[in-house]
């Protein structure tokens, strides 16, 4: 009977020192793609602009990711705006959809599928920041203040 209560304490002081590591894991790894969605996100926006893949006449961004996926530039999965533990929305600039585009991924539960919030434009470099969720700017798609860009 001591055998057993001595392997259940042990049992459980792994369990408690394991617990918080796998959490900060998770959230590093749905962190990392996060960044790897929005680099997706960036190449299929530069590559449905500069083939007119809305037949339009005009080289401007795609409206948002559905449009994306309809041309399958991104996978299904991120064209309903969930992946990894994040929530992502991105459109095309409401006053110059020909040159400007702006995307968010935040965390769908702060602290626990993510630490930080992200955001990306046409200028193809991810920033984040760990305050506050980003929100969607496709008026002018403008950094916010306060975002860092990644590696830096």
């Amino acid at each position: 009977m001591l055998e057993i209560m001595i392997v259940i304490l042990v049992l459980s002081v792994i369990i408690v020192i394991a617990i918080p590591n796998l959490v900060s894991a998770r959230k590093n790894a749905n962190e990392t793609g996060a960044i790897a969605a929005f680099k997706a996100l960036h190449s299929a926006q530069g590559f449905f602009r500069e083939q007119d893949l809305d037949k339009d006449g005009e080289l401007d961004y795609a409206a948002d990711l559905n449009e994306l996926a309809s041309v399958v530039l991104i996978d299904p999965t991120l064209s309903t705006g969930f992946r990894s533990g994040y929530a992502f929305q991105m459109g095309a600039s409401t006053t110059a959809p020909l040159f400007l585009w702006f995307a968010v991924a935040n965390p769908i539960s702060p602290g626990s599928s993510g630490d930080r919030y992200f955001c990306m434009n046409h200028l193809g470099l991810v920033h984040f920041t760990s305050a506050a969720p980003i929100p969607l700017n496709t008026t002018d798609c403008v950094i916010p203040q306060g975002a860092v860009p990644i590696g830096r």
